[in-house]
């Protein structure tokens, strides 16, 4: 036999991918990471921002002032010199009559072929961009006023030009006596519009006064012939002029609480009346009565008559517990108990420059020795007690004053409500001032010492968290 040699086959070791391996760590962390932020408490964080509040009504007004109309002592056409709202100082001329109708006749005839300036196009602009912005179907009278406002502009073009025209013409055709320019008795503010609410009062006014369907006014600027007697013009005397306010139920209690406490401090009530119109504020007294089953106030101006002359219906707004400041949820709020100590025993610890207190502590021998506690003033309040974080100190223990002998023992308990600000990325507690609080949001004051600004970070619910807790460990 041949002598064979046998050759003998090595088992392969197995060789390791390095590529796979790193693979399933990649995925390992992924999933590991994955499980432990969803195993995380849920938070969730609110931007703080500047609010001012208040409690605000939409109410309707009636205007009352000191009106009287003059009448006509003859028949003829009138030619107005002044537009309507103008102030207009006693024995200036306030119209002119003309009796036969003649020299309307020809100042009419002298403007035919006039076209409107641009200042004119721009007045009867204005109304209808006024009427626009402001009509709403569900008010119909707002169409009734549009017309009274197009009317009164157009009127307010044609005779402000016909006025300039009349000197001209009454020297060219020799008419000086068949016409007479009649002077205001009395100086104040012309208007061209009655009502027949001129002689009414503030008792006067009910509710049926507020039903608008029932209200006519009529323009005295007519290109007609007016007979003696007829209103010419009103003229309102005085600045000084009344609102009568219809009121719901709910303000006027509350406006009657308000009236009552002042009343036992005899002091005057106030409310914010915003006129809507013109976004006009002021802070007025008021009165209030009931009349007709119906709630009102009185309020009496001196300002702001003249933007109004022609208006007898103004939308207000009245504002009750206006409050500004920053705005927060209620559910951030949180209580916290505090030490208060004097401010006198606060000092700045060595090289650190913190604030803080000085302890006394005893050591195992039974001697006294002082310690310096770095500490937080988290609030002063007027007698200049500081409120210090309780858990930082023993109950009883005693504070040794700076530079003396004195003592200050650690008692009394106060409470803090606060929010948890967490701009450093961790919870820290900041005491807030309530101005405004209801079932969702509260107004705290702004501009603090040591409290929160606008735009900080805050924690939205103060119970899913604790005092320094890491924002880290929460999921948003």
């Amino acid at each position: 036999m041949s002598n064979r040699r046998k050759v003998r086959r090595l088992r392969r070791q197995p060789r390791v991918n390095l590529g796979a391996v790193a693979f399933i760590c990649i995925i390992l962390y992924i999933a590991i990471s994955f499980i432990i932020y969803w195993r995380k408490p849920r938070i969730s964080v609110y931007e703080v921002n500047e609010k001012q509040i208040s409690n605000e009504y939409g109410c309707s007004a009636i205007a009352l002032r000191d009106e009287t109309i003059v009448t006509t002592s003859d028949d003829g056409y009138l030619n107005y010199y002044y537009a309507d709202g103008s102030r207009i100082a006693k024995n200036s001329p306030v119209y002119t009559l003309d009796q036969t109708g003649e020299i309307y006749s020809l100042l009419s005839s002298s403007t035919e072929n006039s076209t409107l300036t641009r200042s004119q196009r721009k007045l009867l602009w204005n109304d209808i961009s006024d009427f626009h912005e402001a009509y709403s179907y569900s008010d119909y009278s707002s169409v009734s006023d549009f017309a009274y406002d197009v009317e009164n502009t157009v009127m307010e073009i044609s005779t402000t030009a016909l006025s300039e025209n009349i000197q001209k013409i009454l020297s060219e055709h020799n008419l000086d006596g068949t016409y007479q320019t009649v002077v205001a008795s009395q100086s104040g503010i012309v208007s061209y519009m009655v009502d027949g609410y001129e002689n009414k009062s503030w008792k006067d006014i009910g509710a049926k006064d507020f039903v608008y369907a029932n209200y006519e006014k009529k323009t005295l600027r007519t290109s007609k012939k007016v007979k003696a007697g007829s209103a010419a013009y009103k003229i309102t005397s005085s600045d000084d002029w009344t609102l009568v306010i219809e009121l719901p139920e709910k303000l006027y209690e509350e406006l009657q609480k308000r009236e009552q406490s002042n009343k036992q401090k005899n002091a005057n009530s106030y409310f914010k009346l915003t006129f809507t119109r013109e976004n006009i504020s002021v802070d007025v007294a008021y009165e209030l009565f009931v009349k007709d089953d119906q709630y009102f106030a009185k309020v009496d101006l001196n300002r702001y008559e003249n933007q109004y002359i022609s208006d007898r219906f103004i939308d207000v707004k009245v504002s009750l517990n206006e409050v500004k400041g920053l705005k927060i949820p209620t559910s951030s709020i949180v209580s916290k108990e505090f030490y208060i100590v004097p401010e006198e025993y606060f000092t700045v610890g060595g090289d650190s420059g913190d604030d803080g207190l000085i302890t006394e502590e005893y050591n195992k021998s039974g001697e006294v020795e002082y310690k310096f506690v770095k500490t937080t003033k988290y609030f002063k309040d007027s007698n200049n007690m500081v409120y210090v974080d309780k858990n930082s100190f023993e109950p009883g223990q005693w504070i040794h004053g700076n530079g003396t002998k004195d003592r200050y023992q650690l008692s009394e308990i106060r409470k803090l409500k606060g929010i948890y600000n967490i701009n450093l990325g961790y919870c820290i507690f900041k005491y807030v001032k309530i101005l405004y609080k209801n079932s969702e949001y509260c107004i705290v004051k702004d501009g603090l010492t040591d409290s929160i600004s606008n735009f900080d970070h805050i924690i939205v619910d103060a119970k899913t968290v604790t005092e320094n807790d890491l924002i880290n460990n929460y999921k948003g």
